[in-house]
């Protein structure tokens, strides 16, 4: 039978690897009829009846309309349904450590793997992160943890993935544009843990009531991080660290971590509850957390101007993202924040900024809706912009200690991705100290 790889993009040429390095017989269905495969059958563009005639299994990108004409004509003919995780988990021999969350997901997958490495542990990052899971997976060794960053549209086309460790940092409201309903997007996140049995462990955002919440349907070993509860698990007692398993026990002070921000305090904990539940030695987690550094367009300190600091932030691509990062400014700050239209609702945003945020400035195909929004809440200045540039020169003629670019939506009304927009931000900026 014929494996169908429906989207060719990131995702879809990892599937097409990893079916082909297990000697599948592999065909590719794309909407954008008139691209080149290297030789693989094409077969967009032509009658679906047709195109699923062979098809035993199809394996969706996530970009993929999961209610499109093609797949609802496959499962009335019971064709089976997955996207790349799930193809990556059902060829892969060793242990998963699995990180969803609507934000923090690609800080964690990045400081767990860098513990485990430097506890000598054979650990790497996949998924979400950049290094797709499915077409490393059959070429993996047993003793390999996956730490994988996984998103909501990777968890809606799972059926059998069971990591051994999965953690759900938040939920907030986002993707709506794909999930069309805030229950829709929750369900997703929940299903990382839907497989998932007395064996393996399950970490919680205690603070996050959503989150919470999934307790109760989770049949693993649950633990918890808190910033405002001794739980079980890792929490925040004044300035110090502790993990209670059997008993608690100090861990650190969350001074000594490098990367600052309450937010990533929180995130901090989860690594570490998850650390600690492999049994790996409170000195490389805390030596690792002490040189941890944030990866890139998430909150860079780019350039200084005059005395004012221009920070890069725009892996922010929703609402809860963008809070935190204002919430971890230093003095009076502007904000400017816009992009493509997601359908979020931005009276949230307006509602919690700290008071140190003392102007936003709009840009971007959804600025209109988000001054809309800030008449309805907040009162503070709120101008703008024609675009990011004309949003930098407003921003250069405001008095104050900090520029954030955290946009707070995705960038695809402009740029194909939150890092080519951000390095468009860095070069910009550059121009225009000089």
């Amino acid at each position: 039978m014929l494996t169908l790889v429906y989207g060719y993009g990131v995702s879809g040429k990892s599937a097409v690897k990893c079916l082909q390095s297990l000697g599948r017989e592999v065909a590719i269905y794309t909407d954008n009829i008139g691209e080149s495969f290297d030789g693989i059958t094409d077969l967009s563009g032509i009658n679906i009846e047709d195109a699923l005639k062979q098809v035993g299994l199809i394996v969706i990108s996530p970009s993929v309309d999961i209610n499109s004409p093609l797949l609802v004509e496959a499962r009335k003919r019971h064709i089976g349904i997955i996207g790349e995780l799930e193809l990556g988990y059902r060829n892969f021999k060793g242990d998963i450590i699995a990180v969803t969350g609507t934000n923090g997901k690609t800080t964690c997958t990045r400081l767990i793997t860098e513990i485990l490495k430097n506890t000598g542990i054979n650990a790497d990052s996949y998924g979400n992160i950049g290094i797709p899971f499915a077409e490393n997976a059959p070429n993996l060794p047993e003793d390999k943890v996956a730490v994988l960053e996984v998103s909501s549209f990777q968890l809606n086309t799972t059926e059998l993935f069971c990591p051994k460790i999965a953690m759900c940092l938040n939920v907030a409201e986002d993707h709506l544009e794909y999930h069309k309903t805030m229950e829709n997007y929750i369900q997703c996140k929940a299903d990382i843990f839907k497989n998932q049995d007395k064996n393996d462990y399950a970490i919680l955002n205690y603070d996050d009531c959503i989150v919470r919440n999934f307790a109760g349907q989770i049949e693993s070993n649950v633990y918890y991080f808190s910033l405002l509860h001794k739980v079980k698990g890792s929490y925040l007692k004044g300035n110090s660290i502790y993990f209670c398993g059997d008993k608690a026990e100090y861990i650190c002070d969350c001074r000594d971590i490098k990367i600052k921000g309450e937010h990533n305090i929180a995130n901090c904990l989860a690594v570490i509850t998850a650390c600690k539940i492999l049994n790996i030695p409170n000195n490389v987690i805390v030596s690792t957390l002490k040189n941890f550094d944030l990866s890139a367009h998430r909150l860079q300190m780019v350039e200084v101007i005059d005395g004012v600091k221009y920070y890069n932030d725009s892996k922010s691509t929703n609402i809860h993202s963008a809070i935190s990062a204002c919430k971890a400014m230093e003095g009076r700050t502007t904000l400017l924040v816009g992009g493509y239209d997601k359908g979020l609702d931005y009276t949230k945003l307006f509602s919690e900024l700290p008071i140190k945020i003392n102007t936003v400035i709009c840009f971007g195909a959804n600025r209109d809706k988000i001054c809309s929004a800030s008449q309805k809440s907040f009162s503070r200045t709120i101008i703008k912009a024609d675009n990011l540039e004309d949003a930098l020169e407003i921003a250069s003629k405001i008095k104050c200690e900090n520029v954030l670019f955290s946009p707070a939506t995705s960038s695809y009304d402009r740029f194909l991705s939150y890092s080519e927009r951000g390095e468009f931000f860095k070069e910009y900026i550059k121009r225009f100290k000089n």
